[in-house]
């Protein structure tokens, strides 16, 4: 069996799916394959609000994702490359996903808990252009 790369792309906002979604990562992980863990700042994004963000407010944001980051991925019991990425979540999600090679790309349901199953407005971006397979998990 050949090595795989696999992405776990994750909403530090919300840290139990965080943490749920790292674990999937790591059942699906086969032996000598190769993790990475992502949470993408929206900072950018939106730019009619980035001419009043600090760089200073940036890198302490920045600072905090990725310690959040670590700390979900201990939780998770994972041992993952970590990218805190900077701009629209659905584009550096593939941006990343073509660079790291990956083959499995896995992502949270948006509002998981609802009876009506709808998928956000990045997963859908992200399912309808990822160069690989993707998982997306309740």
């Amino acid at each position: 069996m050949s090595k795989r790369t696999l992405l776990a792309l994750v909403d530090i906002a919300h840290r139990d799916n965080a943490v749920a979604l790292c674990r999937e990562a790591v059942v699906q992980q086969r032996p000598g394959d190769e993790l990475h863990v992502a949470y993408v700042m929206p900072y950018g994004h939106y730019s009619y609000v980035e001419p009043f963000v600090s760089e200073d407010s940036i890198k302490a944001a920045a600072k905090r994702a990725h310690q959040e980051l670590s700390e979900i991925a201990q939780d998770a019991d994972m041992v993952a490359s970590e990218h805190v990425l900077r701009g629209n979540v659905g584009e550096q999600a593939l941006l990343l996903a073509e660079k790291t090679g990956t083959d499995l790309l896995l992502l949270n349901a948006h509002r998981p808990g609802v009876r009506i199953h709808t998928l956000g407005s990045y997963a859908t971006q992200i399912i309808r252009h990822a160069p690989c397979s993707v998982l997306v998990c309740r």
